[in-house]
């Protein structure tokens, strides 16, 4: 999770900080998230959001013209970059039933390879004419 888009309404009116409807856009070129922002009691608003996985350079945008208001615009350029091999979890949940096929086959090729190298034909019987 990336986020926490933070606007502060320090020498902006107050009512900002009742509004309910200011909205923040993560856009590369087109906007990939569109949310509204929520206000806090100290008059900051605040956002949470998982970043889409595509990586490139994004801007989070706040555009608010209401009438009576002064415009708010405010825009934030960030990098999304993949993760790291080093970064990702150890064991990925989602991969468990991955995990088990991997080590039942192997427990497959153990019993398989133990049968096939212990296993004693029987000599057949001498004819007897």
């Amino acid at each position: 999770e990336e986020s926490n888009e933070r606007i502060t309404s320090s020498g902006i009116n107050a009512e900002y900080g009742q509004a309910k409807d200011v909205q923040v856009e993560f856009v590369r070129i087109d906007p990939f998230v569109r949310l509204f922002l929520v206000p806090d009691s100290a008059g900051n608003f605040k956002v949470s959001f998982k970043v889409p996985d595509v990586y490139g350079v994004f801007q989070f945008k706040v555009d608010y013209d209401r009438t009576g208001y002064t415009h708010l615009f405010s825009t934030t350029q960030v990098s999304v970059r993949p993760f790291r091999h080093t970064e990702y979890e150890r064991f990925i949940p989602s991969a468990y039933p991955y995990y088990a096929s991997a080590f039942s086959m192997m427990g497959g090729v153990i019993v398989f390879s133990f049968l096939f190298l212990y296993h004693k034909d029987t000599k057949p019987a001498a004819k007897t004419e």
